[in-house]
């Protein structure tokens, strides 16, 4: 049961060149280039295990890769892509002093 488009797209209210571009549609130059830096993101960040971080993606996408990428840009992208460098912790343990003595008691002076 076939329906002309025109009658469709008057029921739904639609123009007809809305239709035809939705139909012809092809992505921009910038989202080609992002989809492309979102790939090269995400296999930098797989590679080195997760641990690098926005900048150190983006500098190797600049130096490596010879590629033209601010670390604004691969900040961005890695959060559209839910990338998380895992950074370690380092713990600070507070030096701990033994003394085997006693400690003296200091003197008090009076105040006159």
């Amino acid at each position: 049961m076939g329906h002309r488009i025109t009658s469709v797209l008057s029921a739904l209210n639609i123009a007809r060149s809305t239709y035809h571009q939705w139909k012809n549609w092809q992505p921009s130059q910038r989202e080609t280039r992002r989809n492309a830096l979102k790939m090269a993101i995400k296999a930098v960040y797989n590679t080195n295990r997760g641990i690098y971080g926005y900048r150190r993606i983006a500098a190797f996408l600049r130096f490596i890769l010879k590629t033209d990428v601010g670390d604004r840009l691969v900040w961005e992208l890695m959060n559209e892509l839910n990338l998380k460098s895992r950074m370690v912790k380092k713990s600070y343990k507070k030096p701990t002093t033994t003394t085997d003595t006693p400690q003296k008691a200091q003197p008090h002076e009076e105040v006159g």
